[in-house]
């Protein structure tokens, strides 16, 4: 499995078995970078576990297209990788202060979708409690600077979408599979030399 396969496979159609076949080597390697990303990978894992259990049998085949349009796509993937790479601390910045909030433009897209079974909604407000937490870990690691205030109002607007009840279902699992990626994405970056070593990932 090559590094460039794994994580495209993770950030555009993304699949409760890869994150499951990932876990083996997260749990292998020590260190608060590693523990951050399993509980990433643990949390996007549940959730897509929970999506997908939640189809019935006829929807199965759409419910990957839904999780492939919400997701992160391959340049946006490298476009962020490679900004991690060079200034971390200011590419997670400009995520949590808006980038990433311009990217969740994936509404429009669920319009002709029918929509899910109403008991789903506690499945994304579950959701989005964690990806508060996580993002206001992140923040928090990387913008110390920031008041309580402001941290809160910036993820405010980050999630907001997510949490509207009014949108459609779909669009809601869209957008908080997005967020699950890019979070994904963030805690992964620091490992990519580990998991090479492992031989998980192929350089």
């Amino acid at each position: 499995m090559s590094e460039q396969t794994l994580l495209e496979r993770l950030l555009t159609a993304p699949n409760a078995d890869d994150l499951w076949r990932l876990h083996p080597y997260l749990l292998a390697i020590d260190g608060a970078d590693a523990v951050a990303a399993r509980e990433v990978a643990r949390l996007f894992y549940c959730y897509l576990s929970c999506v997908t259990g939640k189809l019935v049998s006829k929807e199965h085949s759409s419910a990957a297209a839904h999780l492939a349009a919400g997701s992160v796509g391959v340049i946006a993937l490298q476009d962020v990788l490679e900004a991690l790479a060079s200034d971390r601390k200011r590419a997670i910045g400009n995520l949590l202060s808006g980038g990433l909030a311009a990217t969740l433009e994936t509404l429009g897209t669920f319009q002709h979708v029918k929509a899910w079974e109403r008991e789903f909604a506690s499945v994304h407000d579950e959701a989005v409690w964690h990806l508060y937490r996580l993002l206001w870990e992140l923040s928090a690691e990387t913008q110390p600077e920031l008041s309580l205030e402001r941290r809160h109002a910036l993820l405010e607007n980050l999630l907001a979408a997510a949490r509207d009840p009014r949108q459609q279902p779909a669009a809601r699992v869209a957008l908080v599979v997005r967020l699950f990626q890019f979070l994904l994405a963030i805690r992964l970056a620091p490992l990519l030399p580990a998991l090479r070593e492992q031989g998980v990932l192929q350089a």
